[in-house]
């Protein structure tokens, strides 16, 4: 359920050749270090790699991104479970001389995959907190749809067109991941809803982990739908109204300049739903994406 992480830890005890500056790759912890220069020549830090994820040393602070279930398993079109989290924290644990449990979390994305065409599902999106969709693209075409809000982005692709474009892998059979980045981790610490996550360590504690699980659906849930209407059961002013709610520029802007025809106008949309919406579709999404969860935390 994990993806990118972004995670950051002190060094107690600096390797040598940075105590001392070096200006050429050095090897530390079985790993090449490689000086990074800034464009006036002067040393700002030191880089590494271990398979996916990338590491920075700046000052006496290293800090670990990318994601952490292509460190383990090489890819995230497969599940990726509780289990293999804790293995692939462990496994990371062993490269460095410090405690990689007690680092601190500054960034987390959380998904899943589901067997799904992926165009019947991103077709239906509309807006999130009156946030347009952006189109993510491969080769110029669409192969995915992302929300840029200010605390999460959340974003749907077609997994399959996706590694087969950045990666030359094909798979067999019609992939959907689902997928939310926290920004800064900050943005779970805090009100009613508070997770709590603040090291690694929170990253494995499951009670926390079914907390993000949790948040996973909710932000699913939140997106604005495309309703699945039978139209010949509407009236002319019934279609008036959710055209007006399926283009959000429209939408925001009787927001702004009318408020209270606003809201009214929302409660009778979202009456009209209630009565007309055919949630059996995005009802049967939710439930794959549970089933997916719900193997991730058991296994």
């Amino acid at each position: 359920m994990y993806d990118t992480i972004n995670i950051v830890q002190q060094l107690n005890q600096l390797p040598i050749e940075i105590m001392e500056e070096t200006t050429k790759p050095f090897k530390w912890c079985g790993l090449l270090w490689i000086p990074k220069m800034n464009k006036f020549g002067y040393l700002v830090s030191y880089s590494s790699e271990i398979k996916n994820l990338k590491l920075t040393i700046r000052g006496n602070e290293i800090s670990i991104t990318n994601s952490i279930q292509k460190f383990y398993i090489d890819n995230n079109y497969q599940t990726f479970s509780y289990t293999q989290v804790l293995k692939a924290f462990e496994k990371l644990n062993k490269h460095f001389p410090f405690n990689i449990y007690e680092a601190n979390v500054k960034k987390i994305a959380v998904g899943v995959v589901i067997q799904e065409e992926s165009n019947p599902i991103l077709n239906t999106w509309l807006s999130v907190s009156n946030k347009k969709a952006f189109p993510m693209l491969s080769k110029n075409n669409r192969y995915g749809t992302k929300f840029f809000l200010t605390e999460y982005d959340i974003k749907g692709y077609n997994k399959t067109t996706e590694v087969k474009h950045h990666h030359n892998i094909h798979l067999n059979q019609q992939l959907f991941r689902f997928e939310v980045e926290i920004k800064r981790i900050n943005n779970i610490n805090r009100g009613k809803n508070n997770i709590g996550v603040y090291t690694v360590q929170d990253l494995l504690n499951p009670i926390k982990y079914q907390k993000l699980a949790n948040l996973l659906i909710e932000k699913y849930q939140k997106i604005n739908k495309t309703p699945c209407i039978n139209w010949d059961e509407t009236t002319i002013k019934e279609k008036r109204l959710v055209a007006s709610f399926k283009d959000t520029e429209i939408q925001n802007s009787i927001r702004k300049q009318h408020p209270d025809t606003f809201k009214k106008d929302k409660i009778q949309y979202n009456k009209l739903l209630l009565k007309l919406n055919d949630d059996n579709f995005q009802n049967t999404i939710i439930s794959k994406l549970n089933q997916q969860i719900h193997f991730s935390i058991n296994n």
